[in-house]
This record gives structure tokens, sequence and C-alpha cells, in this order.
């Protein structure tokens, strides 16, 4: 399926603009992986330009330096990072072998960077839950101030894969997770 072409979208926020502010409308650009549009610069410039603040949700994979640079020039403020897991969980998922390499890369990049509003984003599984503390120090260690945990809803892939899918034991597990990490304030 082809992405839709820029055109069309900067005319969708013009009319956007016809009825309200663009400061106070935050446009996300997600996917599928919104890096493999070569355009993406240019989409998220002409956004700002409209005035409309800008972010995107990635899998980091194709994030390199020169790319991130780009996006900065294009004044991206926002940056969402999928990691699900450590890397033989994570790698298993995104199902590419250099995925959590590039990944921590990306971490890299970004935290370094603190005028871009950045967090992380784990898709809980059967394969991952365990390590969840594992991740979290891995996370707190790579400098994240923001993670957030979801689970998978049983379709596709997911409705196929047992391993995608938590027990109602495991699903409880992640919200005792989730408040023994905010008691500790850590991340």
């Amino acid at each position: 399926q082809a992405d839709m072409p820029k055109e069309d979208f900067l005319r969708v926020l013009d009319g956007i603009a016809q009825r309200t502010n663009p400061h106070d409308v935050f446009v996300i650009v997600s996917g599928g992986e919104p890096l493999m549009r070569d355009d993406l610069e240019a989409c998220g410039a002409a956004i700002y330009a409209k005035g409309f603040p800008w972010g995107m949700v990635s899998n980091g994979l194709a994030l390199t330096p020169e790319r991130y640079q780009g996006l900065l020039k294009a004044h991206i403020h926002a940056i969402t990072l999928s990691i699900d897991g450590l890397e033989q969980e994570h790698n298993w998922m995104r199902g590419h072998p250099k995925s959590f390499e590039r990944v921590d890369q990306a971490i890299s990049l970004i935290v370094s960077t603190p005028k871009v509003s950045f967090d992380v984003v784990t898709c809980v599984n059967r394969r991952n839950y365990g390590q969840l503390d594992q991740l979290k120090e891995y996370l707190i260690g790579k400098g994240v101030k923001y993670w957030r945990l979801f689970t998978v809803f049983p379709v596709g892939r997911a409705a196929q894969d047992p391993d995608m899918r938590l027990t109602n034991d495991e699903f409880r597990g992640v919200f005792a997770f989730i408040k023994r990490t905010r008691q500790e304030g850590r991340i």
C-alpha cells in the first residue's frame, strides 16, 4: 500500500487549520514505519511550516545520525521508539536480527537532545514479560525518562502466536509492575 502523498496530507492540515489553531493540534506520523518515507523530513518541515507541532512513532531501525539531524532541522518535537524486550526478545518481536542494536543506537542519539520530547513504548508479551525489571534498568541506564507499556490485541500475528498473548495472571502482573515502577519514581 502506498503512503499518502505529502500534498494530500498537507491539504487535510489546511482544512484542520481553518477550524482550529494549528498550535493546539499535535501531528503524529506513525506506521508502518515513518522512516521508510524518503520525504519524511520534507513532510515534517511542511507540517511545521503550517504551524503544527509534529512527532513520530518509530522502530528506530533506520534512524541514523544523519537522518536524525534532518528530523531536527525539520523541527520534530517528539519521538516515540518501540523496544519490545532485551536483544533476543526484541529481535524476535521485530523480525530483524539487528533491530535491538539499532534501537539502542537511536535511543543514544535522542537522549542526547533534551529539546525533543521522547519516550519508549513496549508491547508486553509472554517472551518479554519475565524481563520487565531488566528492561526497566536498561532503559534507566540509557537515560530514558518516560516508558509506556501496552499489551497486544489478539488479531493478525498475535492471534496465531500464543507467545504474543499474556495469561490472565501475567496481565495482572503487568499492572502490579506498573504500580511498583511508579512508586519507585525512577522512570
